[in-house]
């Protein structure tokens, strides 16, 4: 198999400005050999990550990428008093001493420079997003107006006040005031402020590199007509759907049959050009599990391998130093709904960190049913989830099948991570929602 050679890049050892959660130092024993609790596999994988490193892009490059400098105002916003709508600008003062009509000395528009009034009780004309006269603090507008033969004559009875119609200067932001921090997501809100102060160069994460492998004799492509023994291959097309649309669109996807040979070939090879690899099944118990050897003997260094939780219990996480750079591997379950909910629960969250995001808030949602599940492991439910008029979200139990059922699962909208620690769940109560990405 050709693989694609791609240059080194080095890995900043921290991340400044996160919301991550500083984690206690996970004890020894937690390590490698038995099956650990979510909460611990959670906790070995914060530990290991490491932030991408940044890189400069254009502003038309950047929707989607993750802010890794400050922004600052370059200077007042807005930059002056401006007109917030058509009209005249005035002083006000002059309303006060009983004016009602005042002759019309000049015209601002928008884009030209600060006109004076040149007189205490004369207006200009005025256009939206104008300049006012630095006289002027009041601005009427036009349906309030009556102009003839250059005088124009403020209808009775119009609401007036200092102010009135005025966008002051610096009253959205002052020059050198932080408008963005690091760790934002770029979308058009965002770019929106960056251009408004000039930055037409951003410093972003690098985005990270991400090589998805499946594995097996039974899978074949799309296309292709299977065998009766045979099943076309989803995960990897799942898998890349799910990570283009939270963002992560710089993947690569191969497929390796059942032989040790070939496995470590493909496996040694990509550990040198990507920052997260993601494999989908060959990482149980089987005859033909070849992944687990080929990891070792590619130097992978392995944090855990089993997790006490369903769907997903084979759910292998190490890394790979190579050049300074590291690697991170997650070998997924090969069933399509392990597969797919050990993304969503475990790598996501992996690849928002190492790209600087904050921790996103924890959502909920409410059982709409009573459940019950016995084995002493985390469950992690699919649910239909509704939204009453009171704004609470309400989860519907919908069990999977197997962990090959994946045409159920599709009905659904995430899942609830029902705790390892009961076994009675009662309608009504709230559980950590995950949903999925669309």
């Amino acid at each position: 198999m050709a693989i694609e050679h791609a240059s080194q890049r080095p890995i900043e050892k921290a991340f400044p400005q996160t919301n991550h959660p500083v984690l206690p130092p996970i004890p020894a024993s937690l390590i490698n050999h038995r099956v650990i609790t979510v909460e611990e596999a959670e906790q070995l994988i914060a530990h290991s990550l490491e932030s991408l490193p940044s890189e400069t892009v254009s502003i038309e490059d950047a929707r989607g990428r993750v802010l890794r400098e400050t922004l600052r105002a370059d200077r007042n916003a807005p930059p002056f008093n401006r007109s917030t709508f058509d009209g005249i600008a005035l002083s006000y003062a002059a309303i006060e001493q009983g004016h009602s009509e005042f002759p019309i000395t000049g015209t601002a528009f928008a884009g030209s420079p600060k006109l004076s009034l040149d007189a205490p009780n004369a207006c200009v004309e005025i256009m939206t997003g104008a300049p006012l006269p630095d006289q002027a603090d009041c601005v009427v507008k036009v349906e309030d107006l009556d102009i003839a033969n250059g005088t124009a004559r403020i209808l009775e009875g119009t609401p007036l006040s200092r102010g009135h119609g005025v966008h002051p200067e610096s009253s959205d932001c002052q020059s050198g005031q932080s408008l963005l921090k690091p760790g934002c997501r770029l979308t058009a809100k965002e770019l929106s402020i960056a251009a408004s102060i000039g930055k037409s160069e951003l410093l972003v994460s690098s985005l990270p590199r991400i090589s998805i492998v499946t594995t097996g004799d039974e899978l074949v492509p799309v296309d292709a007509q299977p065998l009766s023994h045979q099943i076309r291959r989803s995960n990897d097309l799942a898998l890349n759907t799910a990570l283009a649309s939270a963002g992560y669109t710089q993947t690569r996807r191969f497929h390796i049959v059942d032989d040790l040979k070939e496995t470590e070939t493909v496996v040694a090879s990509i550990l040198e050009q990507s920052d997260i690899i993601i494999l989908a099944g060959g990482i149980s118990k089987g005859k033909r599990d070849f992944l687990p050897e080929a990891l070792e003997s590619a130097g992978v260094s392995k944090s855990f391998q089993w997790v006490a939780q369903r769907p997903g219990k084979p759910l292998w996480f190490g890394d790979y130093t190579i050049n300074d750079r590291k690697s991170f591997v997650f070998a997924l379950p090969g069933n399509p709904v392990s597969c797919f909910t050990c993304l969503h629960r475990y790598v996501l969250p992996a690849l928002d960190q190492i790209s600087g995001l904050p921790t996103q808030a924890t959502q909920y949602a409410k059982l709409k049913s009573d459940f019950q599940f016995k084995p002493p492991i985390t469950l992690f439910l699919p649910v239909l989830i509704e939204h009453d008029t009171d704004g609470q979200t309400w989860a519907e139990p919908l069990p999977f099948n197997t962990s090959g059922d994946y045409i159920s699962v599709a009905r659904t909208q995430g899942f609830i991570e029902l705790p390892q620690s009961e076994s009675n769940f009662a309608s009504g109560t709230a559980y950590k929602f995950r949903p999925w990405q669309s």
